[in-house]
């Protein structure tokens, strides 16, 4: 017994010591029948960035830890769903989107997001709703209106053809051969002819089509016509998102508006079309005072600027819209 061993004790013998090593688990997702991290002695990581997570998504990347081993039909389901979703927030984001200009705008780059719709995919659902309803309108309006009209057709379709021929044979692209010039006016006045036929026969099957190629027109006009917004306000300190959004959030109120009023206006000869057709014609009215006051209340000029602005941004609108119809009749004329 040695001096510094106290009376009565002894020291066991302890056994090395295992060097320790961390075990890194990851963490179930969600839907996953295996064993909970949260009841194992190992923190669970997010598989993406390999933070410790507590719950559904990472608090660091944001990842979902849904399972995404399932059936085909059970991810459709899950994405219609992400897009389709309708919660307390669409009640909200659909009056401030109409009575409220350029409300939804300020209040995302606010930083107040999570209260409202997510703008892409509001933009989705209205423009798919009016481009898939816009058509049906239409054909229902013009078989309204058959009874009531009289459609005659002159037996003049030799002397149209004829000045048809006389105007395209002055084509001549100076880029192309003699040959070349010509195989294209033939193409061109058979395409045409085509197309009238077509008219003719089915004017709401050729309206359906040229209006599906104009939805994909309106959603690449988006950005260009953002970039005209950001020339015009250039000195404002307003960056090219904020513009993106305020041109997107005004498309959603454009479509979502010209719908409910041609709605209405299908309803002017129903025994309610006493009040339709004011509601219409208030909505109709709404649209140019609603993107001026979008402008107005976004970036805060005076109303005599303001004014100046939007004439201009009106004029580019139109021609924009204009070369995107043009585009998409072309595209479907030399398609047929």
């Amino acid at each position: 017994m040695t001096d510094e061993e106290p009376m009565g004790k002894t020291v066991p013998n302890e056994p090395p010591t295992k060097p320790q090593t961390d075990t890194v688990v990851y963490a179930p997702m969600v839907g996953d029948s295996d064993a909970n991290p949260a009841t194992s002695g190992n923190a669970a990581l997010c598989p993406n960035c390999e933070t410790p997570i507590n719950g559904p998504f990472c608090a660091t990347c944001g990842q979902s830890q849904k399972n995404l081993n399932k059936q085909v039909w059970s991810l459709a389901g899950e994405v219609l769903d992400d897009i389709f979703r309708l919660d307390s927030r669409v009640s909200r984001t659909l009056f401030a989107l109409f009575f409220r200009p350029g409300f939804l705008t300020t209040e995302y780059f606010d930083g107040r997001r999570a209260r409202y719709s997510p703008p892409i995919r509001l933009y989705l659902v209205i423009s798919f709703l009016f481009f898939f309803t816009t058509p049906i309108m239409n054909s229902l309006d013009s078989a309204s209106s058959e009874d009531s009209q009289i459609i005659t057709i002159e037996n003049d379709e030799e002397d149209g053809e004829d000045e048809l021929s006389t105007k395209l044979s002055s084509i001549n692209l100076s880029w192309l051969s003699r040959e070349e010039n010509e195989a294209l006016v033939i193409l061109l006045e058979r395409q045409i002819k085509k197309t009238v036929t077509r008219v003719e026969e089915d004017p709401s099957g050729l309206w359906s089509e040229v209006m599906d190629l104009m939805s994909a027109v309106m959603f690449f006009m988006l950005p260009i016509f953002a970039i005209f917004l950001k020339l015009f306000y250039i000195g404002s300190g307003v960056y090219y998102a904020e513009h993106l959004l305020l041109a997107l959030h005004n498309h959603c109120f454009l479509f979502l508006a010209t719908l409910f009023a041609g709605c209405l206006e299908l309803l002017e000869t129903s025994a309610i079309g006493v009040a339709t057709g004011p509601v219409a014609s208030l909505i109709t009215f709404w649209i140019p005072v609603y993107m001026y006051l979008s402008l107005k209340n976004t970036f805060g000029q005076s109303h005599g600027i303001t004014a100046l602005k939007f004439f201009f941004l009106a004029m580019v609108y139109i021609v924009l819209a204009s070369l995107g119809l043009a585009a998409a009749l072309s595209v479907e004329v030399l398609t047929q």
